[in-house]
């Protein structure tokens, strides 16, 4: 059953990526007056040949374009007149080109009606990450929240430089607004950060630097909040909390009568009372619960801490409509050019292309086994971004491929010859099916370890 759920999951976003990113390429022909013969999701094919097994599951055709549901259920198309790609070849346009074509139009329409489905899943994405932040997160954290006490360091952090209480003034030389700006995915690659820090009773300023490597222990975790509740996030088997009753997401309120602010304060507490039995009173769900628990001689108990934002130290501000587009903007673009750093590394060896590419079983994993509304739409942005990215790719048969003949023929002032862009759109799509038995294979690689 988890299964069934992970693989509906990973279809119902992929069916509603495609469907938005073939609107964009229908909508940009219509623009241009350009016929669209067909618009299908799922292919009424045995992809990718265009002659197998020709049905759909539904049809019907609306003016010029036959609208339609094939019976393969992988991807989707818009088939556009004039244009040689997966649904037609170069013999269907031996004839001589007509206004309606695409082969017609000029090179700057055309190239907005291949990047048409590209715009659309950035545009989506950000549109579904811009309701994310309005609608579930609503509030953030100002930076301005924390000059007073800084932050809190993970342990990975402290490793890299960082000390409890730095104040964070610059991350990659841009001032952070929000909380959740101080650890942006693009600094996977390396960054610096500009920190300031008393020492020697004297307020200092100093640089630390991320390694390029960095995404090999990305942590977004990096920093808490100064004032933060600590949660339990998972319980050591055999350990004293497991025998004390401790579980997972309790929350802990006071330690041995002492109101826990921050985890330093609760370590404290620990380190004071070691070889001795403590009180602990957490927050699970709604209850108040009371345990004693043995502090072992290290000062540890046995589980895995998280911090929470204690809402009560810091004076949060809720998201606005400009505010939440503004940011998911910001967040989209950095995923975006994320993967084309990416690409840059594994072409400089320092990124193996086996660990770095994920394909649809990674995806359904990363759904999850419950059906959790909130994941599935953070996901999808973010398969949506990945999916646009992908097809900028300069790989004939994707659209990357196609803008690239567009420049040639911009260039050039001549078309490039029909035969030439089959055997173009063959070649890329050799490609793509070996990259899709690739991925499947070394997903499944992955899963048997």
């Amino acid at each position: 059953m988890n299964i069934v759920i992970m693989v509906a999951q990973l279809l119902l976003s992929l069916t509603i990526l495609v469907f938005v990113h073939e609107l964009g390429h229908f909508l940009a022909a219509k623009f241009f007056k350009t016929k669209v013969e067909r618009f299908y999701l799922f292919f009424d094919f045995l992809f990718p040949m265009p002659h197998v097994l020709n049905f759909a599951l539904w049809k019907k055709k609306i003016g010029d374009t036959e609208y339609g549901i094939g019976w393969f259920p992988l991807g989707g198309y818009v088939s556009i007149a004039g244009m040689v790609d997966e649904t037609q070849d170069a013999n269907q346009l031996a004839s001589e080109p007509q206004p309606w074509e695409y082969r017609s139009k000029k090179g700057w329409q055309k190239m907005i009606i291949i990047l048409g489905g590209i715009i659309f899943n950035i545009i989506f994405g950000i549109m579904i990450f811009s309701a994310i932040l309005k609608f579930s997160v609503k509030e953030f954290l100002p930076i301005s929240e924390l000059k007073n006490n800084g932050v809190f360091v993970s342990e990975n952090g402290k490793k890299l430089g960082f000390k409890d209480g730095d104040i964070i003034l610059k991350v990659n030389n841009s001032a952070p607004e929000r909380f959740d700006d101080l650890t942006p995915i693009n600094t996977v690659f390396g960054g610096d950060y500009l920190i300031e820090r008393q020492e020697n009773n004297e307020i200092v300023q100093k640089t630390i630097e991320l390694p390029k490597k960095y995404f090999k222990q990305f942590d977004k975790g990096l920093f808490a909040p100064y004032y933060h509740k600590v949660s339990v996030v998972r319980v050591s088997v055999n350990s004293n909390a497991e025998k004390a009753g401790l579980k997972a997401n309790d929350i802990i309120s006071t330690a041995n009568g002492t109101d826990i602010k921050y985890f330093n304060l609760f370590k404290a507490v620990l380190d004071s009372n070691r070889g001795r039995v403590i009180n602990l009173t957490v927050q699970r769900n709604e209850s108040k619960i009371n345990l004693k628990v043995l502090v072992d001689s290290l000062g540890i108990i046995g589980f895995n801490p998280g911090m929470i934002l204690s809402k009560e130290n810091y004076k949060l501000k809720t998201y606005s409509i400009l505010q939440a587009i503004k940011y998911a903007s910001i967040d989209c673009m950095r995923m975006f050019w994320l993967q084309a750093i990416n690409i840059v590394k594994m072409a400089q060896g320092e990124v193996k292309f086996k660990e770095s590419v994920g394909g649809p079983i990674e995806m359904a994993q990363a759904f999850g086994s419950k059906w959790d509304w909130l994941n599935f739409w953070s996901i999808t942005c973010m398969i949506s971004i990945g999916l646009a990215f992908m097809n900028l790719l300069p790989i004939p048969a994707l659209d990357g491929g196609h803008a690239v003949v567009i420049i040639i023929e911009m260039i050039t002032g001549k078309p490039v010859n029909e035969k030439v862009l089959q055997i173009l759109q063959t070649i890329g799509t050799v490609i793509i099916l070996l990259l899709m038995v690739f991925v499947f294979y070394n997903g499944i690689s992955k899963m048997l370890k």
